[in-house]
């Protein structure tokens, strides 16, 4: 994604003419419609072409990961009527963390499927109140949605033969988390992993903190993930996991390209290096830059 300066935005909050709300540009490039497909065994795609949900289907009711931006959730909810599933069948909707580009949709998405709504004790704050109190999300609410069950790190749930475990990992907001699941196929189980956040995104992380805890909170966050694996690795956004280069590679026969247990690691590595680098500009007084 381009990268934005923290001061533009508020620059485009605060200044003499408004020309335009905060992150207008970016949430036309993120919510470009994007045709659903099939990830891998009972995993599909039903998202946005720059935000991602994710449909998990059980003989029981179906899982939905994100509600993208407020703007997203009709996409959202056509995607999967389009792969022939209702949307009474998802039974409960999923949140990486609060911020408005992957929380804008929930209150909708919950309203007309009728699920029960499942996020960290972390985030229930800000998803229940609609706001976010620090960085640029600061500057775009999004509607309240009541969490009926909070998660914490560690927890799990299953529906329909399918366990998920909510891992939250801190820093992108207090209760980012990182959904994992095991799959079957083919006689070969995968370790299927929902990415979170770990980019700065314009978090205070220097001077005056975002929270007291959070420079911490990444490190202690970079550490986990440093020891977890997964070979299909999805996540938030189409370009952290590479989503379109990959659907240019399925092919009939030959292997599936979302199958790749480097790609994490090096995921992460490159994470911590983003981290580090602007971590450097914000102690020197430089701009934070909002990577999303």
């Amino acid at each position: 994604m381009k990268h934005l300066a923290i001061a533009a935005a508020v620059l485009l909050l605060t200044g003499p003419a408004l020309a335009e709300p905060p992150f207008a540009k970016e949430r036309v490039e993120w919510n470009v419609p994007q045709k659903p497909f099939h990830v891998i065994g009972n995993i599909y795609y039903v998202g946005m072409a720059g935000v991602s949900a994710f449909l998990i289907v059980t003989p029981q009711g179906n899982i939905l990961t994100d509600g993208g931006l407020p703007e997203s959730a009709p996409f959202i909810e056509k995607n999967i009527q389009a792969l022939g599933f209702k949307l009474s069948d998802v039974k409960v909707l999923l949140n990486s963390h609060a911020h408005f580009d992957h929380s804008g949709g929930l209150a909708k998405l919950k309203a007309d499927t009728g699920a029960k709504f499942y996020a960290s004790t972390g985030d229930k704050p800000f998803l229940e109140s609609g706001h976010i109190p620090y960085g640029p999300s600061a500057l775009i609410d999004t509607a309240p949605v009541k969490v009926d069950r909070a998660m914490k790190d560690g927890e799990s749930f299953t529906l329909g033969g399918v366990t998920m475990t909510a891992n939250v990992i801190p820093g992108h907001t207090r209760g980012c988390t990182t959904w994992t699941m095991p799959l079957t196929e083919a006689g070969v189980t995968h370790k299927v992993m929902f990415f979170c956040s770990i980019s700065v995104a314009g978090n205070p992380i220097a001077g005056k903190l975002a929270y007291p805890t959070i420079v911490s909170d990444y490190r202690a966050s970079f550490a986990r993930l440093k020891k977890m694996d997964a070979d299909i690795f999805l996540a938030a956004h189409g370009g952290q996991f590479a989503m379109a280069e990959k659907l240019a590679k399925v092919k009939p026969g030959a292997p599936n390209p979302f199958i790749d247990a480097a790609e994490f690691p090096r995921f992460v590595a490159s994470a911590e290096a983003a981290f580090n680098k602007d971590l450097a500009r914000q102690q020197a007084g430089g701009v934070a830059y909002v990577p999303r």
